[in-house]
């Protein structure tokens, strides 16, 4: 077949790859042109994906992908295009506080993806949605522009296909994770499965566009509340001067019960994003959903209260913040809740400096970076910060203060070479003896 696939980001571009080795002939479109650009030089705009780079080579060495900017006829088209949010309000407390009421779903690029794709698609064509949406979309949204832009949708197969994969170990995830697609008929259900199968390697399961929809969403809001669960705890554990990581890793030794871990908030583009469009859809009855968020949401503001007790009566001035990203060892800074916290005290008049090997513009030297900093905020789990000896650090830092969200550091060590240390979850302050 000919796919031509809308948005060249971190699903639609690892998945033109796929489906191009598997025999088709893609077309990956993006209207970055930067990105587009940079691909048609040899240079990948992901990085950090075991084996993307050598896909990538060969798919495009055999002919089998091309990028541009603009579709083509093809047939079959997948959209794959960022789904964000808008929110109400732009200071950063308000929507800290007042999370649900401050975010809607932004389908802006769904829907001019798929205005893009209406001139070309044809009787018989498959058209896909694979972005993450809320339920209703795929049939409200996409073929309500289609028919809007004068495209017979009645001769269409319409189908909706979430993604199910984690940074750092797409091309695995894609082919042998199960699959859940939606038709808007049996017979586009059928005809989206049956592309994906020249693939996926997992089990493939054909239900209806909206409850596909659904499913995506309700599997990042577990884990959105699940993580809440933990950060509560790690609340409660601060409070009763318990250790929370100890804790959670005994309770989790019981056969029916396994915590995520707690952190300084919640990242990335799904889990941070897509509990909102299932309160979006259902405001009054998403108790338990809205409050998961308010408190994943106020972490990063319980993180600065640490870091205020730690520096006692002298407040710091100059902060290094490690960790940009949202998850360890990739490159995503989306919705960081690490840029968030950076955001927090700069609004206090705290000069801070964000380090991140994984992030071009945040991968300056560290040494450059921790030199003269008044105090260190860990926020994201980087094997490279784990290992950090930490006599080298307090030899570059005017003032031995860490904030640990991620538990990761090793307490014996960094205490004895002078640090005071506050964990996120431990509700002592940990000081050299």
């Amino acid at each position: 077949m000919k796919v031509c696939i809308m948005g060249m980001g971190y699903i639609g571009f690892p998945t033109a790859c796929l489906l191009a080795n598997a025999g088709h002939h893609v077309v990956g479109v993006d209207v970055n042109t930067a990105i587009i650009n940079s691909l048609h030089e040899g240079q990948l705009h992901i990085v950090n994906e075991e084996g993307l780079a050598a896909l990538a080579q060969k798919v495009f060495s055999d002919g089998s992908l091309t990028v541009c900017d603009q579709p083509s006829r093809a047939d079959a088209f997948i959209i794959a295009v960022p789904t964000p949010f808008k929110h109400s309000n732009d200071n950063i407390r308000e929507r800290i506080f007042r999370p649900e009421a401050s975010y809607q779903a932004d389908l802006g690029y769904v829907i001019s993806a798929t205005r893009a794709i209406a001139p070309f698609v044809q009787p018989g064509n498959l058209v896909i949605l694979e972005s993450t949406v809320p339920p209703g979309t795929t049939e409200e949204v996409v073929v309500g522009t289609l028919r809007e832009e004068g495209v017979d949708t009645s001769q269409l197969l319409v189908a909706h296909a979430p993604e199910r994969v984690l940074p750092g170990n797409l091309l695995a995830e894609l082919v042998q994770n199960d699959r859940v697609i939606g038709g808007l008929t049996p017979a586009a259900g059928e005809a989206a499965a049956a592309l994906y199968r020249s693939f996926v390697r997992g089990c493939i399961s054909i239900t209806d566009a909206k409850t596909a929809e659904l499913v995506k969403l309700m599997e990042n809001t577990y884990r959105d509340v699940n993580i809440a669960l933990a950060n509560e705890f790690a609340l409660v554990c601060e409070h009763l001067k318990v250790n929370a990581w100890e804790a959670m890793s005994l309770a989790n030794r019981h056969p029916r019960v396994q915590f995520l871990r707690p952190g300084p908030g919640v990242g990335g583009h799904c889990i941070a994003v897509d509990p909102y469009f299932v309160v979006e859809a259902a405001p009054t009855l998403t108790d338990l959903i809205q409050t998961a968020r308010r408190i994943n949401r106020r972490m990063p503001l319980h993180v600065v209260k640490l870091l205020h007790e730690l520096e006692g009566n002298q407040p710091v001035q100059r902060v290094a913040i490690l960790g940009a990203s949202y998850k360890a060892d990739v490159g995503d800074d989306r919705e960081s809740p690490s840029l968030e916290i950076a955001q927090l005290l700069e609004s206090e008049g705290i000069e801070v400096k964000v380090h991140d090997p994984f992030i071009a513009r945040y991968n300056l030297p560290l040494e450059d970076m921790l030199r003269g900093a008044e105090a260190l905020l860990l926020l994201t789990d980087h094997a490279v910060y784990a290992s950090l000896d930490p006599n080298w650090v307090r030899e570059l830092v005017s003032r031995p203060l860490l904030v640990d969200a991620r538990g990761v550091v090793s307490l014996d060590n960094w205490c004895a070479a002078g640090f005071q240390v506050k964990i996120l979850g431990c509700g002592q302050q940990l000081v050299m003896v």
